[in-house]
């Protein structure tokens, strides 16, 4: 199954206020039939990556959804794994007053 990654992504703060507060994440099918999702969260604590987002999900053909995550951590990471490499993926960040940042945005396509 096809998975992608945001790769750990740092949200250290920055003169006490942390640059972003949520990830939104858009996903599109571009398939013709139904695909399965799974989104996987982590933040980084110490040496350690700790699961905090575990969510399994279908989407229909030519269907998109938007998920938003609270990012409250220095460091963090999002991996999705998807049934068909015609999902697309979009990430991006929002700061503490709902406004997208260019911090953390990442673009992807599914491969296997």
């Amino acid at each position: 199954m096809p998975y992608l990654t945001t790769g750990l992504l740092d949200n250290a703060t920055v003169e006490g206020v942390r640059r972003s507060s949520t990830l939104s994440v858009n996903l599109s099918n571009d398939d013709t039939s139904t695909v399965a999702i799974q989104v996987e969260g982590f933040f980084q604590s110490e040496t350690t990556k700790v699961k905090y987002v575990e969510e399994f999900f279908t989407l229909t053909a030519g269907t998109v959804a938007l998920k938003n995550y609270f990012v409250p951590f220095n460091a963090f990471e999002f991996v999705f794994f998807v049934s068909s490499e015609a999902v697309e993926v979009s990430v991006w960040s929002k700061d503490a007053n709902g406004k997208p940042t260019s911090d953390h945005l990442v673009v992807v396509e599914a491969s296997a």
